[in-house]
């Protein structure tokens, strides 16, 4: 199955089946500078989970999607968060004051060295708590380490050590104090850092792991 998507000027998205409470991205997908593969994960969670999904069509060396806004980034940006108001609208999950009206998963992928950690290495970014709700953090934490020591025993699953997360990560949730409001405290923003050989060579295990939590979350905390 093709995926097929929207195009716009930095990415291209596709709004997934309108039910799952979940967007999963790849902000770093476009060479040069690429974080290869990420692109290809969050095709398949589309696919495999119909949540949203979105992918950058131009390169971070031209305009990085995952930082605070600047002279070369803002029109890109813009339509970041532009499309990621759209996806939420669809939902209906959203109220007069632009918050959210039930929890909201965002995974965003990206790669990292196979020496930072060794070859089986995923790294969890929350900006120290501040993406994310403790009880989600807590429950994610919790779900990730379980699930890839079912799948994969060799994984190893990190924290807030190295890759915390840019604090672009947190706007969704608190805003950026530059007119961009977010989408208050039901956002819940996780920046995955995925070692290269597990992107390359074990993307089938990554995507039955990360769907798995996708599906979990829409059952704990949104379908209740």
């Amino acid at each position: 199955m093709t995926l097929k998507f929207i195009h716009g000027n930095y990415l291209k998205y596709n709004k997934g089946t309108g039910f799952i409470s979940c967007h999963v991205d790849a902000l770093h997908a476009e060479p040069p500078a690429a974080d290869l593969f990420t692109d290809k994960i969050v095709e398949n969670l589309v696919k495999k989970t119909g949540c949203a999904g979105i992918v950058s069509t131009i390169s971070r060396t031209i305009a990085d999607l995952n930082r605070n806004l600047n002279e070369t980034n803002h029109e890109g940006i813009h339509e970041y968060r532009s499309t990621i108001k759209e996806i939420i609208k669809s939902l209906k999950i959203i109220d007069s004051n632009n918050f959210l009206l039930t929890p909201y998963l965002h995974l965003s992928f990206h790669g990292m060295k196979d020496t930072h950690y060794g070859p089986h290495a995923i790294e969890v970014g929350t900006l120290y708590g501040q993406s994310c709700s403790k009880e989600v953090k807590d429950w994610f934490q919790q779900e990730l380490t379980k699930k890839s020591e079912d799948s994969f025993p060799k994984i190893h699953v990190i924290f807030d050590n190295k890759f915390v997360g840019n604090e672009s990560i947190a706007f969704h949730r608190q805003g950026d104090n530059s007119g961009y409001l977010g989408y208050s405290h039901n956002f819940n923003t996780f920046q995955i850092e995925l070692s290269r050989t597990l992107r390359s060579k074990h993307r089938t295990t990554i995507t039955k792991i990360f769907s798995e939590i996708i599906d979990d979350f829409q059952q704990t905390f949104v379908a209740t």
